[in-house]
């Protein structure tokens, strides 16, 4: 069932360029760019994390860590 929501989502990814991707590196590094985190789950939590981005509760970027 697909349901609608008010929520927007902004999907974007780096073109499979390696000066881009040296070029972000270096932004980082300088400090332009700061990631924001809001939480970070295990692979093995992904139904919790999933949970707490479906209620609302997720300010910025949630983080999916795969070991």
């Amino acid at each position: 069932m697909f349901t609608r929501s008010s929520k927007k989502v902004i999907i974007g990814a780096a073109s499979p360029m390696i000066e881009d991707l040296i070029f972000f590196k270096e932004l980082i590094e300088e400090g332009k760019i700061k990631t924001v985190i809001d939480r970070c789950y295990q692979l093995e939590q992904i139904s919790e994390a999933h949970i707490y981005v479906e209620k609302g509760h997720m300010k910025v970027n949630v983080v999916i860590t795969i070991t």
